[in-house]
């Protein structure tokens, strides 16, 4: 049973939080927190599977999440803010910092969000001024052997069985493998060597055959399913379960 920790100063909010998470996962347990929280000397007795931080200012955010690092020791941290990315200075943060959310995001998306960072995803949001993907904080997450060329991504992806798995064409899946780095389509399109009007083709059937409606159901829905796409650690449930 995962437990999941929602560090919100704001009671309402953190309220609304909490009830909007409540059915993310069955058996899920919910607890609710202010940044007192975080000041104590003793590590939290409950180790939690995930934290949703909320952070109202990204000077303060390196504190923040060492501080509940230290406090919580998560497995996962999600951030949660008013602002609409985050910005590329952020270094230091801890390894435990799996993706960010918006505060001003649909409610499926924040709780598609926590699913696949419980699942062992990360869903840090598109970034439309990276102009170099290398030097985003995504690299970590890089798929691994991706294909230089074209007959070589034709070839590899037709052998590989999470096409097959998810009911996607070979093109769908490598569109998939680079939404779920949180790659905008002008990326996307740049690394295939499409247009961005056919990565927003592929993307919408590639929604169509997963029945989702967003990058981060998607990307849930593919691990779900038992696909790592690409990174090297990830199994989803169905993998766990066999192993």
């Amino acid at each position: 049973m995962s437990l999941i920790t929602v560090i919100e100063p704001h009671p309402l909010i953190r309220l609304g939080i909490l009830q909007l998470l409540s059915n993310v996962e069955p058996g899920c347990s919910l607890k609710g927190e202010d940044y007192s929280s975080i000041l104590r000397d003793a590590p939290d007795a409950a180790e939690s599977d995930l934290v949703l931080l909320s952070v109202f200012s990204f000077e303060e955010v390196q504190k923040l999440t060492t501080a509940t690092a230290r406090v919580f020791s998560p497995k996962a941290m999600l951030l949660l803010s008013d602002s609409s990315d985050m910005p590329h200075t952020v270094q230091g943060l801890p390894s435990s910092v799996a993706g960010y959310v918006p505060k001003n995001a649909p409610p499926e998306v924040l709780q598609a969000s926590v699913r696949l960072v419980l699942a062992g995803g990360s869903c840090f949001p598109m970034r439309s001024n990276v102009v170099n993907p290398q030097q985003s904080l995504l690299t970590q997450f890089e798929p691994v052997n991706w294909p230089i060329d074209n007959e070589r991504k034709t070839r590899a992806a037709n052998a590989n069985p999470e096409c097959e798995m998810l009911g996607l064409t070979p093109r769908q899946y490598e569109v998939l493998v680079l939404l779920a780095r949180g790659y905008p389509m002008k990326t996307v399109g740049r690394y295939l060597n499409i247009s961005v009007a056919t990565a927003k083709a592929h993307t919408e059937t590639l929604y169509q055959r997963l029945d989702v409606h967003n990058r981060n159901a998607a990307v849930y829905e593919a691990v779900s399913r038992g696909a790592t796409l690409g990174w090297p650690s990830i199994g989803g449930p169905q993998q766990e379960a066999g192993a």
